[in-house]
């Protein structure tokens, strides 16, 4: 592995660390929507939730988010960038994500990312994001969420 590999496998592990810390935040959600590319799809039907393309259908999903969860963590693991050009990459990763909704559902999946990013103005994005289970899911994900799919 190069330098230039190292260098290029933290800068997208950084899109990714970049979007948890956005989504754990529940706060900014201009913020987690400037990761994704303007055409991104949200690919969210492997934990039975719709699927999200482009900016404004995203930021619904996150406003909705935001409004239903008092608390989010995400820990990340085995990331692995499986192909890059200087262009576009694939990356995949596990995570552990926790929550509690406002309702006081706690929410707690090990699922797995497969990203695609793409430099854009010389910036890595987002541009497809599919996330779907690692182990079964809690129905407390669709006690939360669903109503706001």
């Amino acid at each position: 592995m190069t330098i230039d590999d190292l260098i290029a496998r933290a800068t997208l592990e950084e899109v990714v660390l970049r979007y948890c810390t956005a989504v754990d935040k529940l706060a900014d959600v201009d913020d987690l929507v400037s990761l994704f590319t303007d055409d991104a799809v949200l690919d969210l039907t492997g934990l039975l939730l719709p699927r999200y393309t482009g900016h404004a259908a995203i930021r619904a999903f996150f406003t909705q988010v935001f409004a239903d969860m008092s608390h989010h963590m995400h820990i990340l693991s085995n990331l692995r960038v499986d192909s890059r050009t200087d262009e576009s990459a694939r990356v995949l990763a596990y995570v552990t994500g926790m929550g509690r909704s406002r309702a006081g559902i706690d929410i707690q999946v090990y699922v797995y990312y497969d990203l695609t990013l793409r430099k854009v103005a010389g910036d890595w994005k987002i541009a497809s994001f599919y996330e779907a289970p690692k182990l079964p899911m809690p129905e407390s994900v669709g006690a939360v969420h669903n109503k706001s799919a």
